[in-house]
């Protein structure tokens, strides 16, 4: 079945915004796309939709998420878990204890929530983090697409063997639904450097995706240079690594990273606040990509990424939410607004809407695919309806502005009406 497409405005993320522009779909794909004169007249026997004074988007893209914990505040809230107080470190160590009560079913029920706020926000796409693997059959029943990252992490031999083995068990069955499989070695200090680098070895070797955060606090860089600090004081002892300390490195996470083969295109890095100028050179050499979470960020207070300094190196960015366990909403309009005043300038409306749409497909390899609307892409897309209609100059400001969540009032995925 055949439609075209229509509303005030059509924003494509590949292009700049067309007034009373539309787009045909057949099935699940986008097959043409221009003035709505120019569609009707190419399909005469097609019908059309017009949403009127409303703005035509792409879904957006997620880049980084953990939606298996999207029920996190009320497993926080039940959890007879004590309330330490502050910091990046206290605040791991607590979500680990919460994490120990919960079932699986509790974990299943919070990832169907988590997709189900996604799509309601516009998110079509999402490179999700998913640490209970039983869960992966969830994927096909949903309707995001992307990657689902397989987080693995251990310091005992024992520990490794065991989540080796259950991972690359997993891996064997290539996708699920319209999400492909990655890997998520979680970050440089709950994994040994050993373990650390067999993972990127069989990553490059097997052209696997993976993700890995880096750089995200003062408490990470500290510990991998001079393994100090609140992560050897208080994590490590509260999960039983004690004996699994590191020797002090000498060097920045980044350069951490390089030694264990982890700068490598294929491995999608997740934070950067803690970036030096030196290490921003070393991603830049490397063609590495970089997702943004600064609501995350700032709720942790771990810093600022040097957003603008990444930007003008060339590094490719996309935005993502973190979990609900560190952020207010799984929206990425929430995530763009948040951004757009947090970094005070330093990556201007334009950016963050193409971080947010094309961008963000392109750093988790879809970007032939979906975010945004052309020819031969998937017709993932959603219908805005503000308030005040903004004028096609303002559109970006308005992606911006806090509310556009608020204004979705239809959701398409693969051509199909899902919101």
């Amino acid at each position: 079945m055949s439609c075209i497409y229509t509303a005030k405005y059509l924003v494509t993320a590949s292009a700049p915004p067309v007034e009373g522009g539309a787009f045909v779909v057949q099935g699940q794909q986008i097959v043409s796309v221009g003035s709505l004169t120019a569609m009707k007249r190419a399909y005469p026997a097609v019908d059309s939709v017009d949403f009127g004074d409303a703005i035509l988007s792409p879904l957006l893209v997620n880049a980084h998420t953990h939606l298996e914990l999207t029920d996190y505040s009320d497993w926080d809230q039940q959890q007879p878990v004590d309330n330490n107080s502050g910091s990046f470190v206290d605040w791991i160590v607590r979500l680990i204890a919460v994490k120990r009560h919960l079932t699986i079913e509790d974990y299943r029920v919070s990832l169907q929530h988590g997709v189900d706020r996604s799509l309601a926000a516009g998110t079509g796409v999402v490179g999700d983090i998913l640490s209970q693997f039983e869960l992966h059959d969830l994927y096909p029943s949903g309707a995001v697409k992307g990657s689902v990252f397989l987080e693995t992490l251990g310091q005992s031999p024992e520990m490794i063997a065991a989540a080796s083995e259950k991972l690359h068990h997993v891996l064997e069955e290539k996708t699920c639904g319209d999400a492909t499989f990655g890997v998520a070695p979680h970050s440089p200090y709950t994994l040994s450097a050993d373990y650390l680098s067999k993972i990127y070895r069989w990553c490059r070797e097997n052209h696997c995706r993976c993700t890995t955060h880096l750089a995200e606090s003062p408490e990470e860089v500290q510990f991998i240079m001079d393994a100090e600090g609140e992560l050897a004081e208080k994590l490590y002892p509260h999960v039983g690594w004690q004996e699994y300390l590191p020797r002090p490195s000498g060097l920045r996470p980044t350069e951490y990273l390089g030694k264990q083969g982890g700068l490598f295109p294929g491995n999608l890095l997740v934070h950067g606040v803690q970036l030096s100028d030196a290490e921003i050179e070393l991603l830049t050499d490397n063609a590495m990509s970089l997702v943004l979470c600064p609501r995350s960020n700032a709720q942790l207070d771990v810093g600022k990424a040097p957003a603008g300094k990444l930007h003008r190196s060339g590094i490719k960015l996309a935005l993502g939410t973190d979990s609900l366990a560190s952020c207010e909403s799984l929206s990425i309009w929430d995530e763009m607004a948040f951004a757009h005043r947090w970094f005070d300038g330093e990556l201007d409306a334009p950016t963050l809407y193409r971080m947010a749409t094309l961008g963000g497909a392109e750093v988790l390899g879809l970007g032939n695919r979906v975010g945004s609307l052309e020819n031969g892409k998937i017709a993932d897309f959603q219908v805005l309806q503000p308030k005040a209609l903004p004028h096609k100059s303002e559109i970006f400001d308005y992606f911006v502005s806090p509310g556009c969540t608020e204004d979705i009032v239809r959701v398409y995925h693969q051509g199909q009406v899902k919101v």
